[in-house]
């Protein structure tokens, strides 16, 4: 029968399973690895010498995503072992033992935490912390230490969120209420006004839901409908949540005037009149008397009908907020059709206030008698 040679490396732990009366050292079996079938760590001595078993316990829990504590340090004591890395050789038949090395290099291995595997001197530390009951605080001794200040910070800092977050919730549980009141108030006048017949049929109140800046449209809420409408429709930009009475196409459903409540503007908004310098399809360049120029250019179909209509030497009034240009504005003289037009719109706001349909009082100013015609 034919007997191969065979070479293997492999750990060896325990003294009865080799022999290496007739090995040699060999400083190229120096290794760091872990063996996965078996589940341990092994490291030869050159790559931890002078250093501390400890901390290379740690080192490797850490790594493997164990926490470094003293049960796991522990458990890792238990199977803790000086070992060789050997190339041992068999000769065919499995029951030889000893086993022949050749070569070989010291090392140490060690076991990783198991659930279900617990040695004597981790049982010992079970056992030791068996004997004593859960201990009173108040009899404790102090504690001090980085890490102790580190805890009472963490503390700190979650009791600090804590108070944070109550407050942001009972703010948003405000806002909500005061939402709801405004629904409420919004249905009980659209209502109200629906059954004393004050109002045509195709006009209802609604409500600004949002303003997009970038796009110069604001979203106007009917009911259960979601409208947007250019600012440059607007005679100004509206605060969100502001009410208005929108007068809509029957044939198209869309709106055809807007008509806001009180006379607030969107905040930090900075007006601006400037002459107009040139005007190219859809597009115009305008400069205000600080010698600032602007070119606009036409968002939406609307823009871009007035923008056709404009000639050089006109003059502008543009609508600045957040750096962005939110609503352009052509300067014209008014005509008394107009005027009393506008008497007839401000009186019938302030009707509506008065009958309460809307809470909100209307504060007449010579601004609102403006000669500033819409596009």
């Amino acid at each position: 029968m034919a007997i191969f040679e065979k070479q293997k490396l492999e750990v060896i732990s325990e003294q009865d399973l080799v022999d290496l009366s007739k090995a040699t050292l060999n400083k190229n079996l120096s290794v760091v690895d872990f063996d996965t079938a078996d589940k341990f760590f092994y490291i030869t001595i050159d790559r931890v010498l002078f250093s501390n078993p400890i901390s290379t316990i740690k080192t490797v829990l850490d790594a493997h995503g164990f926490v470094p504590n003293l049960e796991n340090i522990l458990s890792c004591l238990d199977s803790f072992t000086f070992a060789v890395h050997a190339n041992s050789t068999d000769k065919g038949d499995e029951s030889t033992s000893p086993a022949k090395v050749r070569d070989y290099f010291p090392c140490i291995r060690f076991e990783l935490p198991q659930k279900n595997k617990v040695g004597e001197v981790l049982q010992s530390f079970y056992d030791e912390i068996a004997k004593y009951g859960p201990a009173d605080p108040r009899k404790l001794p102090p504690k001090s230490g980085p890490e102790v200040k580190k805890h009472k910070d963490l503390i700190e800092e979650i009791r600090k969120l804590k108070t944070t977050n109550k407050e942001l919730n009972q703010q948003i549980s405000d806002l909500n209420y005061q939402l709801g009141r405004e629904q409420k108030s919004l249905t009980r006048a659209s209502r109200a006004l629906d059954s004393q017949r004050i109002l045509p049929d195709n006009t209802k109140i609604c409500r600004v839901e949002s303003v997009d800046l970038k796009r110069r449209i604001v979203q106007i809420k009917s009911n259960r409908q979601v409208i947007d409408v250019p600012t440059h429709m607007l005679d100004r930009v509206p605060e969100l949540q502001a009410r208005c009475l929108v007068t809509f196409d029957p044939a198209e459903a869309s709106p055809v005037g807007i008509i806001f409540f009180d006379n607030q503007e969107f905040g930090s908004l900075e007006k601006r009149t400037a002459d107009l310098l040139h005007v190219v399809g859809s597009t115009f360049k305008a400069r205000d008397s600080m010698r600032n120029e602007f070119q606009i250019k036409a968002l939406n179909e609307m823009e871009a009908a007035s923008i056709s209509l404009l000639k050089r030497g006109m003059k502008v009034v543009i609508s600045i907020a957040d750096g962005y240009i939110v609503r352009f504005s052509v300067l014209t003289s008014a005509d008394s059709d107009y005027f009393s037009t506008r008497m007839q719109e401000q009186l019938l706001l302030f009707s509506l206030a008065r009958n309460q349909l809307v809470d909100r009082s209307q504060n007449f100013s010579n601004d609102e008698l403006q000669t500033e015609n819409k596009l």
